[in-house]
């Protein structure tokens, strides 16, 4: 047993370490009784936070986990407001880091007043982890664990549970990794991507975190054999996960941590001869692990690209997170600072930043309509929301926790093996999370977890740096008391206030998006808006019931003769929209959407006939093009409701404003193209367009106008060549092959027809349409291709997917500077001429006639 004489001694009654601290009243049982509230609130925070989740994550992954920190945080705020009445005294570490951090979230608090919508700065949707609300969160948790002072016991109990939930966590990805993502789905993880520590990336980190802390716990614990076979596994496990994720900062950084502890094992026999023997433990076995880590991240670092196609090979997983490069996101910081350097554009709104001054060179990107919540990282987009100061002030705090960490692991005069173990592995993570939230946007249980652990970074700092610990006197006199009791009241009025009110936006949040998913009927779901607009006051409540009465509006003007009751009909639907368009509006004025649904509402009407309508239509639209300048879709919509009142020439002109934002418009050329064939101008517009595919031969949305006008024409072979190419220059072309398909209909070829049509709909589940008409091709019962709209698009392209707030996923190529993946990719298919393609789809076409001949 001599061997493990550093290990900690966990059979020290709590009641004896506080009195040892001569913080509470000795004997006192009610108070011992609520600070072991407090502290069992904080352990489970750390191993909680991990996998807590509400199945179905109806209101979301992220907000589950806040709510859940939320509720601790309050039992442990009442617990310890309580306790505070029946201490003379306490000691406790006050680091200025920790008071820069308040700084900093009360900068927020000024930046989100001052923003124009506070409400999206303070509280956001879904409670977002750039929100005010959600920055006092962490604050929290990072101030909540100085309750952990001195306790040897409960510290222990903390990392073990983080310990335990670590391996958990990343034994259910794995299983879910090679066995499919049915198994263990928990009615909430429905692809493998999600799991509960957050996105595939947040999984990556986690992964990270864990091999770092193994590492660190193999060279410093003494443990038994068992115990770090364990510990071996896990790190195997996790460097697994990061094989498959792919996340290539996270390689470098597991890296360069491997390679210093490799050379640490390799030399401190010979240069740290004089320290303690408890350092020593375990270097032996411990190189394995620790040079597997080297190697692994070295093969993943040079060939990442190459070493991850064969791992999804094999797990057949394939994701691709993308956000706005560095660069994109110091542009957006520059515009933001010429109107607002100290406080920046406010708390949560980095997508109204990118909506006003993203570079306009993105349109032409498959990233055009993509609002990115965040920039490249966590601190970055908190430049862009809070300003310099706010910027800084972040900044600020985490050089003076480094400062703290070298002071307590380098300066330190205190021999405590275990203390300085427990400081080693609760600021390495907390550091590694932080300098990661430099490059990346971590989610919500990340983040948490980085304030979990620098709040027991300061346990570690009050044992190892007693000096610094300080007295603060409580109920030493009647006064005092009064004082104390009144401060008290108030803290737990304001924390019981705020769950009350963060619960109820939860219930919103929760119920509204489970309507969405599996309402039986449209009454029952606005009932549920209205419901949930009674409970928070958010913009998107009303505008969903508004979108509802808008394609109620549609309907009934495409009515040939209505009814006595369908004209009373229309007059009530059109007031229903109306209040609940405007309504949208009232609650978030920064929403372009929120305009350009009240500008579809005026445009129904004006179709009507409504005196004025028209007016009132184009000011609403205007205001979402100010909100959204460089968003050509505002554009068509104003080209789409000019064509439907019959005014081709504006209808033209703002069709030309789109194309001058986004030269590859899909919508806005087939709109064109089925102007100029309304007009009868079909061959002087194929000869236009083969002059511009002389200009730009790389632009698929051009050889797909050539080919709608070709077809207009039945000139069906060149129009299949002319889809083609539009699909060799964009594989994932939806509405190019789409057409495609009823071009070989009418040339009489259902087999090449279905293939195109198979594949578009693996991207468009819900089109009836689409299903329809291959349904009928199958069956044999197709008698003719179906009529096409005038100004709407068959079909839906592909584009990116918000897996969750912060995180958009994407199956194309990143073609631009402006947006970068995140995770290791490759590939693109060599380029063919137009000359081929057509000599190809000839041959083609001839040799599916002989087949039917």
């Amino acid at each position: 047993m001599s061997g493990y004489r550093f290990t900690p001694r966990t059979h020290q009654p709590i009641e004896d370490e506080l009195n040892n601290e001569g913080s509470v009243l000795k004997n006192d049982s009610l108070s011992s009784s609520l600070w072991c509230i407090v502290q069992y609130a904080v352990v489970l925070m750390v191993g909680g936070t991990v996998i807590f989740f509400n199945p179905g994550l109806w209101a979301s992954l992220g907000f589950d986990k806040t709510l859940f920190t939320l509720v601790l945080a309050t039992t442990a705020v009442i617990a310890g407001s309580l306790q505070a009445l029946r201490r003379e005294q306490v000691k406790t570490l006050l680091p200025i880091s920790l008071l820069i951090f308040w700084l900093f979230v009360l900068m927020a608090l000024v930046s989100g007043l001052l923003s124009g919508d506070t409400q999206d700065a303070l509280r956001g949707n879904v409670f977002e982890t750039q929100t005010v609300g959600f920055l006092a969160v962490l604050a929290v948790a990072i101030t909540l664990p100085l309750s952990l002072q001195g306790s040897r016991i409960m510290s222990i109990k903390a990392l073990a549970l983080f310990g335990l939930t670590a391996v958990l966590v990343l034994l259910y990805n794995i299983i879910r990794l090679f066995f499919g993502a049915d198994v263990l789905a928990l009615g909430s993880f429905n692809v493998a991507t999600i799991s509960p520590i957050g996105s595939f990336n947040d999984l990556a980190i986690f992964a990270a975190l864990t091999i770092i802390l193994t590492l660190i716990t193999l060279a410093q614990l003494p443990l038994r054999m068992w115990l770090q076979l364990l510990l071996l596994v896990t790190v195997v496990m996790a460097l697994l996960v990061l094989a498959v994720v792919n996340f290539f900062n996270i390689w470098i950084v597991v890296g360069f941590f491997g390679l210093l502890m490799l050379v640490y094992l390799l030399s401190r026999d010979m240069i740290f001869q004089n320290v303690s023997s408890y350092t020593l433990s375990g270097s032996k076995l411990l190189i394995i692990p620790t040079a597997l880590v080297c190697v692994v991240s070295v093969l993943f670092i040079v060939a990442g690209d190459y070493a991850g196609n064969k791992v999804n090979e094999v797990v057949s997983v394939n994701y691709v997170e993308v956000r706005p490069s560095l660069t994109a996101t110091i542009g957006i910081a520059k515009a933001v600072y010429t109107e607002d350097i100290l406080f920046g554009i406010g708390p949560n709104r980095f997508a109204d930043a990118w909506r006003l001054h993203k570079d306009r060179s993105i349109n032409e990107t498959v990233f055009w309509d993509t609002d990115f919540n965040s920039g490249n990282g966590f601190v970055p987009t908190v430049f862009v929301n809070t300003g310099l100061l706010g910027g800084l002030l972040l900044v600020l705090f985490h050089i003076s926790f480094l400062y703290l960490g070298y002071r307590m692991l380098l300066r330190s005069n205190q021999q405590d093996p275990y203390w300085y173990y427990f400081g080693v592995t609760t600021f390495a993570a907390a550091v590694f999370i932080w300098v990661i939230s430099y490059v990346y946007v971590p989610g919500t249980a990340i983040l948490l977890l980085g304030a979990l652990f620098t709040g027991l970074s300061y346990v570690a700092a009050s044992a190892l740096l007693p000096e610094q610990v300080k007295t603060i006197p409580l109920v030493v006199n009647r006064r005092r008391g009064f004082f104390l009791m009144a401060a008290i009241i108030f803290v737990i009025t304001v924390t019981v206030g705020s769950l009350f009110t963060v619960g109820k936006q939860y219930v919103a949040q929760s119920q509204f998006t489970k309507m969405q998913a599996t309402a039986e009927s449209v009454a029952a779901f606005e009932r549920t808006a209205l419901s949930s607009y009674s409970l928070y006051k958010d913009d998107r409540f009303v505008s969903a019931r508004a979108q509802i009465q808008l394609a109620n509006l549609a309907s009934l003007l495409a009515i040939a003769e209505p009814t006595e009751e369908d004209q009373q009909n229309f007059l009530s639907t059109s007031e229903q929209a109306l209040l609940f368009a405007e309504q949208a509006v009232t609650e978030d004025a920064t929403n372009p959407d929120n305009h350009a649904i009240l500008s579809g509402v005026y445009s129904n009407l004006a179709q009507a006939g409504i005196s004025g309508a028209t007016e009132r239509a184009d000011s609403a639209l205007a205001e979402a093009r100010r909100l959204d300048p460089l968003n050509p879709g505002y554009d068509l919509i104003a080209a789409q409701m000019a064509a439907r009142v019959g005014d081709i020439e504006k209808a033209r002109a703002e069709i030309r404003s789109a194309l001058n934002l986004k030269r590859n418009f899909t919508q806005a050329l087939y709109l064109l193209a089925q102007l100029d064939i309304s007009e009868g101008n079909t061959d002087a517009a194929i000869a236009t367009t083969r002059s511009i595919i002389q200009l730009e031969p790389n632009n698929p949305t051009r050889y797909f106008q050539l080919g709608i006008l070709l077809s207009a024409q039945s000139n069906f072979r060149e129009a299949a060549a002319a889809y083609q190419m539009a699909i060799k220059r964009d594989p994932q072309y939806a509405n190019a092959r789409y057409l495609l398909a009823l071009t070989y209909l009418d040339l009489e070829q259902p087999e090449l027809a279905l293939e195109q049509l198979r594949v578009v709909q693996a991207t468009n589940q819900e089109n009836e349409q689409l299903r329809t008409l291959i349904q009928q091709i199958e069956s044999g019962t197709f008698t003719g291709t179906p009529e096409l709209d005038l100004d709407t698009t068959p079909v839906s392209e592909v584009s990116p997917q918000e897996a969750s707030v912060d995180t958009v996923v994407t199956d194309s190529a990143v073609d631009t500077d402006l947006v970068v993946p995140v995770n290791t990719v490759s590939g693109t298919e060599e380029d063919v001429s137009f000359s081929e393609l057509l000599e190809e789809n000839t041959e083609e076409t001839e040799t599916q006639s002989d087949s039917i001949e």
